[in-house]
């Protein structure tokens, strides 16, 4: 999931005015202003710094213009999205769970390979623009907590039986030559009667955003409540999500984008970016699912102490014997990060690493690729054979997965905030 979310950090700024002619003056009436209390989470403050670097970062990120208008438009769901995510950082901290630099330096590392920028362009940047750089480290914290929060409290009440997984795969079969689309979403839940028409207003001026340039994904980044990055949902046919946004769908042409569209737990905003007959032209030959696992160095390393770090994240690897056990163990490995992906075509194996990987058993690691800062180890996590475009049994219920922790990880945010004292103050 990532993830996907950007939030911000809190804490106060000072108070006082500036007296010149004093060595020690506290703060100017500018800076006192700012240092005011936005909001309170339960112990927590989140000041008007906090709320106006997280609303730079959103009009930077989105594209918007920064304006009067835009502002008060936008403010509401930018301090939510803050409230939010002290939320998460607090339960993670209440069950002693903790992001390290190392994990959020990778964060920041696979934002500048998203974004096509040069590996510690990206904080410079945002000093320029007179945003903050802590604001991002927060975002990334918060995101990384939280997906250690909601696996560590949910992975228990997972409950993906062999009848469903079944029962999916009978509907994608029954489902063959029919339409499939492949979608983006902006989900903003209603947790409270009383925000209905907040929330809408929102949609709906969200919506107008786009109409004068915003990106979709970079709006979903900052305001979408759905885990995936920047919205995507991936292929979905029929039954796979609420009738009424189905239906919205089929009526589309790619590139459009829907209304906000109000079901049982929200509203969602759908773009549509592309849509095909299910199976057509998906048979792709054998396919795998692949872990990387990539050790980053400082650009001023030397051979010796990139080579002491392989070795560091050898020996942790050496009791793995899956790709779950890699994830799991790479975590305590100082610069290191893992990515999966799944049912990538043999075919579309880059040559260096087919070569590392050719007789590789599922769950066996491979040697590492060097590149200029990084190392990369491959582990096959599964192979399947050609299903005719179908996918495979694993992947279906590795989706079904991942809808049902979505589903579980809004329940929980949920309660956290009708149990939290939250009191806002602008």
């Amino acid at each position: 999931m990532i993830s996907s979310r950007f939030f911000a950090s809190l804490f106060a700024r000072c108070l006082a005015i500036t007296l010149l002619l004093a060595p020690f003056a506290t703060a100017s009436a500018a800076e006192q202003d700012v240092q005011r209390v936005a909001a309170v989470v339960n112990d927590e403050v989140i000041t008007l710094r906090d709320l106006e670097n997280r609303m730079k970062m959103a009009l930077l990120s989105s594209n918007l213009p920064d304006s009067v208008e835009v502002r008060s438009r936008l403010m509401p769901q930018v301090l939510r999205r803050l409230i939010d995510e002290h939320l998460e950082l607090q339960e993670a901290a209440r069950l002693k769970l903790s992001v390290s630099t190392a994990e959020i330096a990778g964060g920041l590392a696979t934002i500048e390979q998203r974004n096509h920028m040069k590996p510690g362009s990206f904080e410079p940047m945002l000093k320029s623009k007179g945003v903050d750089p802590e604001t991002i480290r927060q975002q990334i914290r918060a995101e990384l907590a939280w997906g250690q929060v909601v696996r560590h409290e949910l992975r228990s009440q997972l409950n993906i039986s062999d009848d469903a997984v079944d029962a999916r795969l009978a509907a994608l079969k029954a489902n063959l030559g029919k339409p499939e689309f492949l979608v983006a979403e902006i989900f903003l839940s209603v947790d409270n009667p009383s925000h209905e028409e907040e929330i809408r207003t929102l949609g709906d001026r969200l919506i107008e955003q786009m109409r004068q340039g915003a990106p979709f994904s970079a709006l979903a980044m900052q305001f979408s409540q759905t885990g995936a990055a920047g919205g995507d949902l991936g292929w979905v046919s029929q039954g796979m999500l609420d009738e009424r946004l189905m239906t919205a769908l089929s009526e589309m042409r790619p590139g459009q984008v829907t209304p906000p569209l109000r079901t049982a737990d929200g509203y969602h905003i759908l773009l549509l970016r592309d849509r095909r007959l299910v199976g057509q032209g998906l048979s792709t030959g054998p396919t795998i699912d692949v872990l990387t696992v990539e050790l980053t160095s400082l650009p001023s390393a030397t051979p010796a102490e990139r080579d002491t770090q392989l070795k560091r994240l050898r020996d942790s690897l050496a009791a793995g014997k899956s790709c779950d056990d890699y994830e799991k163990l790479a975590k305590d490995v100082p610069s290191a990060t893992t990515a999966r992906a799944t049912e990538v075509p043999l075919t579309q194996v880059p040559p260096a690493v087919a070569k590392l990987i050719d007789g590789l058993p599922v769950g066996g690691l491979s040697e590492p690729l060097d590149g200029h800062n990084w190392r990369r180890m491959f582990a096959i996590c599964g192979r399947h054979d050609d299903a005719g475009g179908l996918p495979s049994r694993d992947t279906i219920r590795r989706r079904m997965e991942e809808e049902q922790f979505e589903v579980l990880a809004r329940r929980y945010l949920r309660d956290l905030r009708r149990a939290a004292f939250i009191e806002l103050r602008v």
